[in-house]
Order: C-alpha cells, then structure tokens, then sequence
C-alpha cells in the first residue's frame, strides 16, 4: 500500500467522526495527488454511526452552489479567448477582447431588444472585473430568494433591477473602503451574459465543458436531473441546533427553473464528475488538450488577480490563498454562522521543511448542501469534499482541511491556538500525526456547540405562536417595493381547507411569476417577524446573512396603514401598500 492510500485509511476514523458530530447524511470525498487518487462515500443513517460506503457510490449527486463559479469563468474563458477569434464562426465575434470592456457595454452589445438592455453599472467595471468582484455589485440574496430558500428572480428582474439596487449600494460605500468584495450577483451577471451570447449556458456548457470532460452526471435542467436519478440520489438535509435531522422541502427541487437560479444554486453534480473536471485541467496544463482546453485556457483561470492581501486574492478559479493562512475556510458554512469567532481560522500551516503551499480555494453552501474543493495545479492535487447536509457543522470544511494536513503533512504553528483542549483525549502517547487528527475531531465537537447556539437563538426567535387576523385587521394586505420589484403578499388564511373560525396571518413574498411558500407572520412588540412556515424552524441559511433582519416595522398615516419595511444588509426596502 502506498503512503498516500495509507494516509487516507488512518484519516476514516476521523472523517467518519467529524459526520458523526455533523449528522452529515451522506458525503464524498475525491482527493488526488500527484497520480494516486482516493475516492470514498460516506452516509449515517438516522439512527446509528456514520459508515463508509462498502463500494462507492458515484450515483450521488449534490447541489454544487458556488462551487459552480469555476465552470462559468471557464465558460468565459473559451468564448473569449478562444470563440470570438475563431475565423470559422462569426457568433462570439461581438466578445472578441471583452475582458477590458466595459461589462454592460459588451452585454448590450448581445441584445437587440432595447428594452432588455441594461442600465450601466456604477463605476462602468470590466467584465474581467466583474469576474475578480472588483468594483462589481454588492450581494443580493435577499433580493434572489425568499427566506424560506425559493428563488424569486428571472432574467427580467435581474435586468430592471440590479443597475439601481448596485448604484444604491455603491452610494454607501465609505471612502477608502476595498473595492474587492465577493457577490453572488456577479457570477448572475456573467452567467446572463454567456447565456445572451450562446443562446443557452446550459447548451453551452454541455457541449464545451461537460462532454468533452465525460462529466456525465452533472446536470443544469430540471428535465434531465429527474430522468437520470432518484429523489434519494439527491436529498438534502437540515439539522437543527440540538443535532436532529430532517429532509429539507422534501419533494421539492430548488434553483433550475432558469439562468438565474442556475447561476446562483449550480447543477447538480458528483464528485467523481468534478474530479473529472480538476484531473483535465491539469492534463490541460500538461499539454494534453481537452477540446479547446489546452494549456493556455487552463493556465488563465488562475492568471488574473484582484489581490485582497499578499496571501490571498480572487481568480477565475476560486480564492488563491495560502495553506498558512486564514484564507481556507473562510467561505465556509462555519463562518457564516459565527462570523466573529476566532475558532474556525485556525491556520493549515507549513510542510516539515518549511514550504509554505498556496492552493485555490472554493467553497458552496446552500440550504441542505455544503461542498469544498481545493486545486493546487503546481503540486498536482485536488482535494473535493461534496456533502448533502447543512446544520451547526459544515463538514466538508474540517474533512477538506484534513485531507491537506495529511497529503503535506502540514504543521500549523501553534495547535494549542485552536482552543480545543477541553474536547482532546490525553495526547501523552501520541505522535505527531495523531494529534493533528484528534485536534481536527475536538474542533468539529467545538465549532458544533458553538454554532448550535446561534442556531438556537433563531429557532427561538421562530417559535412564535400565530398571530389572529383579529389582533391587527388593517394589516392584510397587497405591498410592493420598487426598489427590488417584489411584493409581500399579507394574508388573512384560514387553513387549506378554511377549517378555522378565524384566520391567521401569512405572508407570501412574490417577484414576477415566482413566489415563495405562505409563511407565518407573527406580531412581535410593535414589529412583525417572518417565521417558518411550520412548527419546526425551516428557514433558509440565509437567515444568518441577507436574511439576518426578518422584522418589518409598521408606518401609519390618517389613513391607515402606509408601509412594511425591514432593514437589509446594505440597504433599507420599504414595501408600500397598495390601495384597492
């Protein structure tokens, strides 16, 4: 047995332990190095252990989120520097050296109908700056989906909307604050701007990237993710802050209704298919052409830089950060729930000769889904860790890190930093290896308590009991924000089958033709909170980001009720009623 396949059989126990204090349903984990590859399944059943599957699973697929981004850069990549020179087609011949233009300017350029033209962006950024998130647009997940995870935008809003929602924004920004900052929306733009271009990005993708790569199952159409699995290949999971796990919208698949939802929540995908993707690359960069992928198109995905410090910037492929820095994780689920908290960023660390590695770094949650993969091109390796579980612990965060301190046998500085100590078994016997595994164990004990609590604050928060129609008469009503085209849809509702004497209040968030689930809207103080839409807390994780603030205040006139508005991340939407 080779010491890279011996490494990963002394880390199962603790893969299988960090899923064990997860409740992670299933997970997989594809790790290469150099010309040795690993790929193992995982699942926990309700009741009992996790177990690692007896042969692997590659039928598994997980909602990859932003870990998709890489496949739109590269999307770019080959229209650009590839498409739009080829003498034999004249289709891309518009995006022949678009990486300096102008985003909008080269978007508008693609529409022949004015009125599906877009507002300049402040600041005018480049499409290549769009791709770094420098000078792009602020994030608008709350804006994107409603805060029970159903997305709310198309083509059509995002065009209206999103040139004054990032000139809004832009008028907050403080003097001499970075212009480097990660948005969702970006990657929307850019996505809406391959889709103008090749007439579909799910076409273009297929026949691009996908087939040329044999990624056979990954999947951008609702059409074929359901003629090619089963609900149970591709279930996600919620666990709550007392560790319990539940399905998440059983029976409901979310975000391939259009390019925006594709953009924003990804295919559906498999490890051994994102495998396929990193292991052509790096062929690619040897010299072994993948379709139009050669060395040059692979090398630029990590060409471009919008640097945030010496240690770490943004690229086509993901953040470049160093191992022996705080640049790992940092996209994590982890972090997004405790964002103040020094315990999840803690250092990878140097090899035993001191080498300090750098690798690009990706990271995408969605409620239900959490994955991470790291691709160092100049050690050959990629790691990818796929898991269909969202809660208090982002396992894929800790397992990914873990493959990485085993395959370099990294050596943070100082493990006593990690401030686990009174999660660790006596270290007295152990070696140096073993410790590295007990501390990641101890940490995932850790960061679960820890985010637990924040979770339960939330599901404190949502356990509040209906508000009657009766307390508040005036409130039902129709609302409509300008600012982001959405309607909150206040409702007096008296069941399915309007079994009740007296109704209730929900509330059902709407833009265009797409709306959320009716979800409760109960009476706080002098406030109005957004609730689950059961008895159990079922909101998206958004709720701890662009969904933090779930209260609306009430403005009055003589005439009544005059206004709903909730105070945003960046900005504050007032939803004004409209009169019959």
């Amino acid at each position: 047995m080779s010491s890279f396949q011996q490494t990963f059989e002394a880390l199962d126990p603790s893969f299988l332990a960090i899923l064990d204090i997860s409740n992670t349903a299933r997970c997989s984990i594809l790790c290469r190095a150099q010309h040795e590859e690993t790929h193992a399944t995982y699942h926990k059943p309700a009741t009992g252990q996790a177990q690692r599957d007896p042969q692997r699973d590659e039928d598994l697929l997980f909602q990859c989120a932003s870990l998709f981004k890489v496949f739109i850069a590269a999307c770019l990549v080959i229209i650009i520097d590839k498409l739009s020179l080829d003498p034999s087609t004249t289709r891309y011949r518009k995006l022949e050296g678009a990486w300096d233009k102008p985003f909008t300017v080269v978007f508008n350029n693609l529409v022949e109908v004015e009125n599906n033209k877009m507002r300049p962006l402040p600041g005018d950024p480049s499409v290549l700056q769009v791709l770094l998130h420098y000078s792009g647009v602020y994030d608008i997940n709350h804006i994107l989906l409603a805060p029970d995870g159903t997305p709310l935008q198309c083509f059509r809003d995002v065009i209206d909307r999103i040139s004054q929602y990032a000139k809004d924004t832009r008028d907050q920004q403080v003097e001499g604050e970075s212009r480097i900052r990660y948005s969702n929306a970006n990657y929307i733009l850019l996505a809406l701007l391959i889709d103008k271009a090749s007439g579909s990005l799910n076409e273009f993708l297929k026949e691009y990237i996908f087939k040329p790569f044999k990624m056979e199952r990954t999947f951008l159409s609702l059409e074929d993710l359901h003629s090619h699995s089963n609900e149970s290949q591709r279930q996600s999971h919620v666990v709550s802050s007392d560790g319990r796990r539940r399905i998440f919208r059983p029976g409901t698949t979310l975000g391939l209704f259009d390019v925006v939802e594709i953009a924003w929540l990804g295919p559906y995908t498999s490890a051994a298919d994102l495998g396929r993707f990193f292991r052509g690359l790096l062929s690619a960069m040897d010299g072994e052409s993948i379709g139009l992928f050669d060395k040059a198109v692979s090398q630029s995905l990590g060409a471009s830089i919008s640097r945030i410090n010496k240690q770490a910037g943004y690229t086509p492929c993901g953040l470049y950060t160093s191992l022996n820095s705080t640049g790992p994780g940092s996209h994590s689920l982890n972090r997004l729930i405790s964002p103040d908290s020094n315990l999840k960023i803690h250092v990878l660390g140097k090899t035993p000769s001191g080498e300090e590695i750098s690798a690009f770094y990706l990271a995408g949650s969605a409620t239900g889904w959490a994955g991470t993969v790291y691709f160092l091109p100049n050690k050959r390796t990629f790691v990818v860790v796929l898991t269909n579980t969202s809660g208090p612990l982002d396992a894929s965060d800790l397992i990914s890190r873990l493959c990485l301190q085993g395959i370099f046998d990294l050596r943070p500085r100082k493990v006593s930093s990690w401030d686990v100590s009174n999660y660790l078994p006596s270290r007295s016997t152990m070696a140096s290896a073993e410790q590295y595994r007990a501390h990641y164990v101890a940490l995932a004990g850790q960061i679960f308590n820890e985010n637990a609590l924040k979770i339960k604050e939330y599901e404190q928060l949502d356990d509040q009991p209906d508000t009657p129609t009766s307390d508040c008469p005036d409130l039902p009503g129709k609302y409509f924000c300008i600012r982001n085209g959405q309607y909150l849809h206040v409702i007096d509702w008296k069941g399915e089958d309007n079994e009740k004497t007296e109704g209730v209040l929900r509330v059902v968030i709407q833009s265009g033709t797409k709306s959320c689930q009716k979800l409760r809207f109960t009476k706080r103080g002098e406030k109005f909170r957004i609730c689950s839409p059961e008895t159990f807390f079922d909101l998206a994780i958004d709720c701890f980001d662009a969904w933090k603030n779930l209260e609306f205040e009430v403005e009055r006139d003589d005439a009544g009720i005059k206004s709903l508005s909730r105070q945003g991340v960046h900005l504050k939407d007032f939803f004004v009623q409209e009169k019959p």
